[in-house]
């Protein structure tokens, strides 16, 4: 199990259905603003890596493409998970 960690570390994934581009932004914003609501949560984000992807993004170009967007910042792009 510690060898999968060290291949795929942890990270808190949402996938969003029906949402525009758009959507995913406020969906961003709205994740960020319950974040900052809760110490706890604050605390999981600084150790382990969010990302949110459409699940429409998803089915056409497969989990490992670069489709999910940083909770921490959208000013990146979208990129793979596990980064």
């Amino acid at each position: 199990m510690g060898a999968a960690l060290a291949i795929f570390p942890p990270a808190a994934l949402v996938v969003l259905v029906g949402t525009s581009a758009a959507g995913v932004r406020s969906a961003v914003a709205d994740l960020r603003l319950a974040g900052e609501e809760n110490p706890a949560v604050v605390e999981m984000l600084s150790d382990v890596p969010a990302r949110v992807a459409k699940l429409e993004d998803l089915e056409d170009e497969g989990p490992g493409a670069d489709v999910w967007w940083s909770i921490a910042g959208l000013e990146a792009g979208p990129g793979p998970w596990w980064t």
